[in-house]
């Protein structure tokens, strides 16, 4: 009776003592409180404006050191505009430290969204600036493939110095690839890139009228593939 008497006193006093420092690190009345006095951002912004950071970081000023939620903060930061990770450390006594990472645009998603280096779309409020950009289009579940669709064709096209202004995959797994020249070549989605190949072997071999003027490639057959005429754009 006597050792549970002792055990429970024991764990009474770890209690107390751990509500005691934690009042002592938080309760604005003690003497060892430290408030958060600034906030530095370590990483370097190009899209999104310090004021939208200072935004949610003035809301954190004044509070307890330790006892602020690095992880709720680091959320909000996240969605800000342009935002795809944010970080955010406690540097004592006073100070957080805010890292944003950006997202990088790699190419157009649509009328109203860019594509990241990893594949994954997101939708900015402005699109200003980036019309040099290939536009992409397609089902978004598919959006990293056809990211890895436009490098792969970009390097077989390279040879024949043709370059691609846009690519899109169609619900029927046919691809369309428009070329800066003005040009469009059809793809299916069978031996897709070996059809390009082939295509890129016999393009030189092509009536240079042909070459100097918009074409519509259909590369969809076993055996060949079609030249006609691109429509004009209107």
């Amino acid at each position: 009776m006597m050792k549970r008497v002792a055990i429970v006193t024991l764990l009474l006093t770890i209690l107390s003592g751990v509500v005691g420092s934690v009042w002592l690190f938080t309760h604005k009345k003690s003497p060892l409180f430290k408030p958060i006095q600034d906030y530095q951002i370590t990483s370097e912004l190009t899209f999104i404006p310090s004021e939208e950071v200072d935004k949610i970081m003035n809301r954190y000023l004044g509070l307890s050191f330790w006892e602020v939620e690095l992880d709720v903060i680091q959320a909000e930061l996240t969605r800000l505009d342009w935002a795809n990770q944010a970080r955010v450390k406690r540097h004592w006594p006073d100070l957080l430290y805010v890292s944003i990472d950006e997202q990088k645009p790699v190419a157009r998603w649509g009328d109203s969204a860019l594509i990241n280096q990893v594949g994954e779309v997101f939708y900015p409020k402005e699109l200003y600036g980036f019309d040099n950009l290939v536009l992409l289009n397609g089902e978004l579940s598919d959006s990293e493939r056809i990211l890895e669709s436009l490098v792969t064709f970009q390097e077989i096209l390279n040879p024949i110095k043709l370059t691609i202004s846009a690519l899109r995959r169609q619900l029927d797994g046919v691809w369309r690839i428009e070329l800066i020249n003005g040009s469009k070549v059809v793809l299916d989605s069978k031996e897709a890139e070996q059809k390009l190949k082939i295509f890129v072997m016999a393009y030189s071999k092509l009536a240079k009228t042909l070459r100097k003027s918009p074409q519509v490639y259909d590369l969809r057959y076993s055996n060949g593939f079609i030249v006609g005429k691109a429509p004009k754009q209107v």
